[in-house]
């Protein structure tokens, strides 16, 4: 289980730069040379001669390494959270869900996840002919940097709700690009988390019914447009929800539906999605000169021990990282074994070191 700790999403990234050997004797030694000679001719020849000669060396022969600040951005994740506003849901299972969603959002306020937030369709949706199971309306909150105050606002003034469970309306929408720019923006990984305590309850929207295999088909197209779908069975779970999971284009453990039943189960399978599409890329900005085969990084735990991370440039013994691109060196990946230690909140602080011996893999 992953426990949330973002102290390190915000961290100053500390590079120590310029790491210079010690000055050497023939550069800092001083030599003073004076030389007094005073010659007097008389009855009595008197010559005095004095010679002193003074040598100072400092030679410590150690690195001497100056520590500047830089900052470090992560690389964002859009994540948007696909609600079940059902009849089913109100008042038991909506009075559980709502503070597990509050405090994932609050816990994750800042971070590199952009949150959305979006519903199935409650009573104001409902036409003619009864409930509508299309949905219509805009998206209720686009993914984007600071959503997190909107999105707390709608949850806690929606009203109680009501309704039929439009799964694959709910999730055809995210083929449409334009339905949501900032979540399906193609420059940041794109996720959808479906929360839902039920099937699907009407016959079919855009060409997918609700059936395991429709929907199945569904999520197949979603990941194959570069949205990857998570998927929690809250209080239900059924075949449908299976399908989605297993064609959402997330790894194991992912790859089935994560059960919830109240407000603590609820809050845990939120944490293990957040802490699974935090990735573990960092941009850099070095505008020091540096020799970047020298390079290294260290995590920081909450205690202040220091572990330090080798450079391993394909990731072959799990714990390190590597140049995304040697030849730019603008960003550096964690491999999975460091990764999960950021991903499940073991680091507090991440400090970089340029200019000295890199510790590599054996």
């Amino acid at each position: 289980m992953k426990h949330l700790l973002l102290a390190f999403l915000a961290t100053t990234l500390i590079f120590a730069v310029g790491c210079e050997p010690g000055s050497d004797a023939s550069s800092s030694g001083s030599d003073s040379d004076s030389d007094g000679d005073s010659d007097s001719d008389a009855d009595s020849d008197a010559d005095s001669d004095t010679d002193s000669d003074t040598d100072s060396d400092s030679d410590t022969g150690e690195a001497i390494c100056d520590e500047l600040e830089f900052d470090i951005d992560h690389t964002p994740v859009a994540l948007m959270l696909l609600q079940d506003v059902s009849g089913s849901m109100f008042p038991s299972n909506w009075n559980q869900a709502l503070p597990a969603l509050n405090n994932v959002i609050n816990a994750w306020t800042g971070s590199q996840i952009q949150f959305g937030l979006d519903y199935f369709p409650d009573g104001s949706d409902i036409d003619s002919t009864g409930w509508n199971c299309g949905y219509t309306n805009p998206v209720r909150q686009d993914c984007g940097i600071g959503t997190e105050a909107a999105i707390l606002n709608d949850l806690n003034t929606f009203a109680d709700p009501n309704g039929m469970t439009p799964l694959a309306c709910g999730l055809t929408n995210f083929l449409n690009t334009a339905y949501s720019n900032g979540c399906l923006n193609s420059a940041i990984d794109s996720y959808v988390a479906v929360i839902s305590d039920g099937g699907d309850t009407c016959s079919s929207c855009s060409g997918y019914s609700g059936t395991a295999t429709s929907m199945g088909n569904l999520a197949t197209a979603l990941n194959a447009q570069g949205t990857k779908v998570f998927v929690i069975g809250f209080n239900y779970s059924s075949t449908v929800l299976d399908a989605i999971a297993a064609n959402g284009g997330v790894p194991a453990p992912y790859n089935v539906p994560l059960d919830a039943s109240d407000t603590t189960t609820l809050q845990a399978a939120l944490n293990d999605i957040v802490g699974a599409v935090v990735n573990c890329i960092y941009d850099i900005d070095i505008t020091n000169d540096v020799d970047y085969d020298s390079v290294n990084f260290f995590f920081i735990d909450s205690l202040g021990n220091e572990t330090p991370v080798p450079y391993d440039e394909d990731c072959s013994s799990g714990f390190g990282w590597h140049w995304i691109d040697v030849s730019t060196h603008e960003q550096i990946e964690f491999c999975p074994d460091a990764c999960d230690l950021l991903q499940g909140g073991d680091v507090e602080e991440i400090r970089g070191e340029f200019g000295c011996p890199q510790i590599t893999v054996d």
